[in-house]
């Protein structure tokens, strides 16, 4: 228990990346830390469950299987994110973890739902994108849903990260179709 104490302290100084750097290092040597770090991504103070996150998103890069096991969690958190920042971390995490099991339905309705969200702040909108793009190459008869979703999105109203994302995105799909990998309908 006293190592979540050390943490919550690091976690509530001013914030630097040096701190977050820190508490990545620790918990990379000692990974029994790990799960009192991942408990504090839900903590009351948000400025604590932010950095917590961030230092998670951070470590996600380095040990992806660690996370594994929260694949679940980390989507059923994801609507009731309390801060702009731990929303798009979590996105980020999830993004960078396999797609194992069965096809994470709750998580691609929230990005397709969240992806051309006026609300939504331009990394959260891109982030949903990409997620949903990557959930569709595990499930390509959904490829078309989203195609049409980004198709129809008016890019004027949109910054021009989210425009970027949603050309890329479309670029990708639209080679796909091209490539004869997609859309192949059954023979008669």
């Amino acid at each position: 228990m006293e190592k979540v104490t050390d943490f919550r302290r690091l976690l509530s100084e001013s914030l630097s990346r040096k701190i977050i750097d820190q508490i990545v290092i620790s918990v990379s040597r000692r990974p029994q830390e790990f799960i009192p770090l991942i408990q504090l991504t839900k903590d009351s103070e948000i400025k604590i469950a932010w950095r917590a996150t961030w230092a998670c998103e951070k470590l996600c890069k380095m040990y992806p299987e660690w996370f594994v096991p929260y694949y679940e969690q980390l989507i059923q958190e994801l609507p009731d994110s309390p801060h702009d920042g731990i929303k798009r971390l979590r996105l980020s995490i999830l993004y960078q973890l396999p797609v194992t099991g069965d096809f994470p339905v709750t998580l691609f309705d929230y990005c397709i739902n969240h992806m051309l969200s006026p609300g939504e702040s331009i990394a959260v909108q891109a982030l949903c994108m990409k997620l949903a793009y990557k959930l569709c190459m595990q499930e390509q008869e959904l490829l078309r849903e989203l195609k049409v979703y980004l198709e129809n999105a008016e890019p004027e109203y949109y910054s021009v990260g989210v425009r970027c994302t949603r050309k890329n995105i479309l670029k990708r799909i639209n080679s796909l179709h091209k490539n004869c990998l997609l859309y192949t309908s059954p023979s008669p």
